[in-house]
């Protein structure tokens, strides 16, 4: 049993003022969706932001900005032990759990939220030993969800049910929920998370009312950055604009657990091998061989951040480096190489990428992919204008 809790009101979510005064006010005039898809881009807060509203619905003396954070509620929920407050996340079978569901990996869940709210979905596969796997939402989980919620509330004024990366239902649990998202029982809310619209089947969305969490913004990262990490505020603004204003990616680079610097010494390492193809490919083949043994995830993370990469790449050499993410101090080499990505070539290259990114998802050979993926980016980079 845990025995340490965390803060989930919303004076603890960084930034977002108008996302929470819209909730606030969707509370305080008792006009709650029993359906609603929170969809932000990773590091916006969304999953504290669904977290600090399922507590303020049930807090026993909620005021007109917030939750209380004492009484009997809101302690429950300083521990994610709240009866009446349920989640579906993305799992998968590890060890003697051949049909997961999220029940199975309740305690990892609320140690790793309760350490970091702003946990990334690979800390969480991370967390659960699922590293080298895809989570997914099962067809076991939809008919956890409909037991629970068809049971008599506990305590609460509400039941909620907060599904993080709603995207990872597959479409025989979607169907399966398409009836209680669309009737619930009484005083029963699903808060659904996404970063990504598409993902949802179109008639999941008809049945939500759409929450569109921006990024947060640069004056409340900036002085959390400063306030959480002591930084000077020149050092902070630095480091806010690094991370993208993404707060899970800013923790990263504060902790010095940065993923993103891996990520940026293998991309330019891929390049180089990607350019020099015919005279080094037993280092490239190494490289696919190390690449292939990441979980899908990880591989989809690394493309996504070679999209963003390029996207940097155009801006340096459109307005200068000082209007990028990226320095030469913090992404050694980028300059130099900014200049091989330009106006001509930036579209098939990140057209490329989407499509590996396309293919990944629907399980293709990560070596065969790999492998003719760094065939394409050696045609891109010497295609001549």
């Amino acid at each position: 049993m845990l025995s340490y809790f965390c803060s989930m009101q919303f004076k603890d979510v960084v930034g977002q003022k108008d996302t929470k005064q819209l909730l606030l006010k969707m509370a305080g005039e008792n006009r709650i969706p029993h359906a609603m898809l929170f969809m932000g881009n990773a590091g916006s807060g969304t999953l504290p932001l669904a977290i600090a509203f399922a507590q303020l619905i049930n807090c026993e003396n909620a005021t007109t900005d917030d939750s209380c954070g004492v009484c009997h509620s809101c302690r429950m929920y300083a521990k994610l032990s709240h009866p009446d407050l349920h989640f579906a996340l993305p799992v998968n079978a590890i060890d003697d759990i051949k049909k997961p569901k999220t029940d199975d990996f309740i305690e990892q869940w609320r140690a790793a939220y309760i350490k970091n709210p702003n946990l990334s979905l690979q800390d969480w596969y991370d967390t659960i030993g699922i590293e080298k796997k895809q989570g997914i939402i099962a067809t076991e989980e939809s008919a956890a969800i409909v037991h629970k919620l068809y049971l008599k509330s506990f305590e609460g004024k509400h039941k909620v049910l907060i599904m993080w990366h709603a995207d990872r239902m597959n479409s025989a649990t979607s169907n399966k929920l398409l009836k209680i998202i669309e009737e619930p029982p009484g005083n029963t809310v699903f808060i659904l998370i996404t970063e990504r619209y598409d993902g949802i089947l179109p008639t999941i969305l008809s049945r939500t009312q759409l929450v569109k969490i921006p990024k947060i913004d640069n004056d409340s990262l900036i002085k959390y950055a400063c306030e959480k990490y002591g930084l000077d505020i020149n050092k902070a603004r630095n480091m806010v604009h690094l991370s993208g204003n993404d707060i899970t990616e800013l923790m990263a680079l504060m902790n010095q657990e940065n993923l993103s610097g891996q990520m940026e010494h293998s991309f330019i390492e891929w390049m180089r091998m990607c350019y020099k193809f015919g005279t080094n490919y037993k280092v490239l083949y190494s490289w696919i061989e190390d690449i292939s043994k990441l979980s899908r995830d990880a591989q989809k993370n690394f493309l996504s951040f070679c999209l963003g990469a390029a996207r940097e790449c155009l801006i340096t050499n459109m307005a200068g480096i000082n209007h990028s993410r990226y320095t030469d101090a913090t992404f050694n080499g980028f300059e130099r190489f900014s200049k091989m990505i330009n106006a001509d070539n930036v579209e098939p290259f990140a057209k490329t990428l989407e499509e590996a990114i396309y293919h990944i998802e629907r399980n293709a050979n990560p070596k065969i992919l790999f492998l003719d993926l760094s065939f394409r980016m050696h045609r891109i980079l010497h295609m001549k204008f």
